[in-house]
């Protein structure tokens, strides 16, 4: 085989081809399932921002001491910091490891222009020493894959060791095949049997099996029978029995399958409708083969992101739960924390709503959850019955809202209003308060809701007080989605009739989509204020609340559920937090500037010129030196630009300054003595001054580029800065 191999850019001497290595050990290392291959990361690829993104394909990881590629090797994952992955076996874990950018593949019978017409994976697999062609060089893409390649193929990709006698009739000593052919049989991807047919073209169900089992062996994929899964084929019942496990294991974006047009429109998206059909019997094609291994090689490992080693999330995830309407954390969570974060053994697919969850914490089934509200009157009960007491942990603002059809033209309601409709049922029509002669329809949600918990907090006395019949038996929305639609198409026009619900603030706004038809639903104002995010985080919208992590009081110090609520309370996990669609408490530049720097007094905030900015001066506590940074509002404030200017000695100045685009943000210290005035003047010639005493802060914001900085005592200049 033609080795991928190139001699590249420095990191180091003593790594002369190297773009990253190991010298003191991996960044962090996992055993796989079964104990047969160990994943390792590799950070600090030198220059990986900038690379194209065909360099990035030809980034792959080889052993330092023989430059022999490791097939199981990520792409560029962390573009800060240029994060890479690598598996190998557990035989070779001790041996040094390096990230290189090895020598472009090149197929004389594939266009290369930009690479688009070479087949997707080819040239990355070929970097890895999987992929090979012919004694010409050439792919032969549309050529079908016999069952002896299929095997060399793999056997390459998971670097196995011959297993002696493959135990095949046809499999002779001295066939180019035998050592893989081995292989595979070993380690149980191939079948026991008396003969392999190397030279048979394989199905797309053997390939799919063979590919599923290579991946199960890695520890990457568990295998179960399906149990009569569903899978997406029209043709799913031609699947070979000894398959359906394989095809069940690997999606679609994974499994070789043939998209057929029918024609017709999607009723969801309106793109052209496909089927997807197995075909399992149809040989399978190199570019096909070449495909879907290297699509199983970026989909199916889960790895760690940095944040998530930081933590120690990525050695111990907790289980969690939670209501209906808080899943957005969970996938929010597991996307900022894995790489392909679907297929962490720990990943719900879904929540078991807010009383399920609950019942599930206090059983101890679950180590944690998400929840829009603190536990009802009957769950606290169930807890304090079970000896289980709760920590309940604020994580986001959220709130109670109500809402009604948009052609209403009532838009608020007060508090007492409410509690009529629901608990009393006091009004029959909008007339009653204040709107036009339309039939009232209060749609209520099921008790064991987090909403029906709301309802309970703020309306109903801690469960004093009681809905009334009519709205408890007639209009109850059993789901969060159809606590809006219900509300949507209750509205009729003769007669005249709007309808009013409830749910929570985030979830409501981030499911406007379910809403079809052109309906339209509008929020109301309670006691006269509306909900907005504003209005929700300072406190002035009556029913603003918080979102929660709960755990149970009896965790240790540094479990995982413990972990969770300081992350999430972090100001990478407020992040988090805004990138699931919920308003993080840390919303402002000066908290987050205090929660990121610990050991530093925020001596000022004030606003940058461009509005969405904030400028910040930062005191150490421990040395007194002075940090100017520049923050940018993206979900939540986050630093982006900084500089630090240390003590300067008595009757002298330090400074430092930080620019962004046109605007230069200039600050300093006043040595002891004193006082002092500081002044600034721009390339224009205009002045700008302050007064110091000694130890003091100063700061300009100056209209143009800065050209002179002086410290002026008793009106003299005695110390001047004039690089900027």
């Amino acid at each position: 085989m033609k080795r991928a191999l190139a001699l590249l850019l420095c990191l180091a001497l003593l790594c002369p081809a190297a773009l990253a290595a190991e010298p003191d050990g991996p960044a962090w290392r996992r055993t796989e399932p079964g104990g047969r291959y160990v994943t390792v990361r590799l950070d600090a690829v030198a220059g990986a921002e900038d690379m194209d993104w065909q360099e990035q394909q030809r980034l792959a990881v080889r052993y330092a001491d023989t430059h022999e590629p490791a097939p199981l090797s990520s792409e560029l994952l962390e573009y800060e910091g240029g994060a890479v992955y690598v598996t190998v076996p557990a035989s070779e874990a001790g041996r040094p490891l390096e990230v290189y950018l090895a020598e472009e593949a090149y197929f004389p019978d594939c266009l290369q222009d930009w690479g688009m017409d070479v087949p997707t994976g080819a040239k990355p697999l070929a970097a890895r020493g999987v992929v090979q062609g012919d004694r010409a060089g050439n792919l032969n893409a549309d050529r079908a894959v016999i069952r002896a390649e299929a095997a060399a193929m793999l056997a390459r990709l998971l670097s196995l060791e011959p297993g002696g006698a493959p135990g095949y009739g046809d499999v002779p000593e001295g066939a180019w095949y035998r050592d893989a052919v081995s292989a595979l049989r070993a380690a149980g991807i191939a079948s026991a049997g008396r003969a392999f047919q190397p030279d048979r073209p394989v199905t797309r169900a053997e390939f799919m099996t063979f590919l599923a089992r290579a991946m199960a062996y890695v520890g990457w994929l568990t295998l179960e029978e399906d149990g009569g899964a569903q899978l997406p084929y029209e043709d799913a019942s031609a699947i070979p029995t000894w398959a359906r496990p394989a095809y069940a294991g690997l999606d679609a974006l994974i499994a070789v399958n043939t998209q057929v047009y029918t024609g017709e429109a999607d009723p969801v998206t309106g793109e052209p409708a496909f089927i997807l059909l197995a075909e399992p019997g149809r040989a399978v094609t190199r570019e096909e083969a070449v495909a879907s291994t290297w699509l199983a090689l970026r989909r199916l490992p889960c790895y760690p992101t940095e944040l998530a080693i930081e933590w120690g999330f990525a050695d111990a995830m907790p289980v969690v739960d939670g209501s209906t309407s808080t899943y957005p954390y969970t996938t929010a969570l597991y996307g900022e924390l894995f790489h392909n974060y679907e297929m962490h053994p720990a990943f719900p697919e879904a929540h078991s709503k807010s009383h399920a969850s609950y019942e599930r914490l206090i059983a101890g089934e679950v180590d944690a959850l998400f929840a829009a509200t603190p536990p009802s009157s009957d769950l606290e009960a169930l807890a304090e019955a079970a000896g289980v007491e709760l920590e309940i942990v604020p994580i986001a603002y959220d709130a109670m809202v109500f809402f009604t059809n948009g052609e209403n033209v009532v838009d608020g309601l007060t508090r007492r209003q409410i509690q009529d409709i629901y608990v009393s049922g006091a009004y029959d029509n909008w007339s009653q308060l204040g709107g036009d002669d339309a039939a009232l329809l209060p749609y209520r949600r099921n008790t064991d809701s987090g909403s029906h918990a709301l309802m309970e907090r703020y309306f109903l006395e801690g469960g004093r007080l009681s809905l009334s019949p009519d709205v408890h038996n007639v209009l109850t929305s059993y789901g969060m989605t159809s606590a809006l639609t219900d509300v949507a198409d209750a509205m009729t026009t003769d007669p005249p009739a709007y309808a009013i619900g409830y749910s929570v603030y985030y979830y409501y706004v981030a499911n406007q989509w379910l809403l079809d038809g052109g309906a339209v639903l509008k929020l109301l104002a309670v006691d006269g204020v509306y909900p907005t995010e504003e209005t929700i985080a300072d406190g002035s919208y009556p029913l603003a609340g918080y979102n929660y992590v709960v755990y149970r009081a009896d965790e240790p110090a540094d479990s995982p559920a413990r972990r969770l609520a300081d992350f999430l309370r972090s100001p990478d996990g407020q992040r988090c937090v805004a990138s699931a669609g919920f308003g993080p408490l840390y919303s402002d530049p000066k908290a987050d500037l205090e929660a990121r720097l610990p050991g530093w007094t925020v001596e000022a905030v004030f606003p940058a010129p461009d509005g969405n900015s904030y400028l910040a001066l930062s005191r150490s506590d421990a040395d007194g030196t002075l940090r100017g940074s520049w923050l940018r509002r993206v979900a939540l404030w986050g630093e982006f630009l900084s500089d630090v200017c240390p003590v300067p000695e008595p009757g002298r100045l330090s400074s430092a300054f930080v620019r962004d685009r046109d605007t230069t943000f200039v600050f300093g210290l006043a040595g002891d003595g004193g006082p002092y005035s500081v002044r600034l003047t721009d390339e224009q010639g205009r002045v700008q001054t302050c007064e110091v005493s000694g130890g003091g802060s100063f700061s300009f914001l100056p209209e143009g580029a800065p050209v002179l900085l002086e410290l002026l005592e008793d009106g003299r200049t005695i110390d001047q800065r004039t690089e900027f």
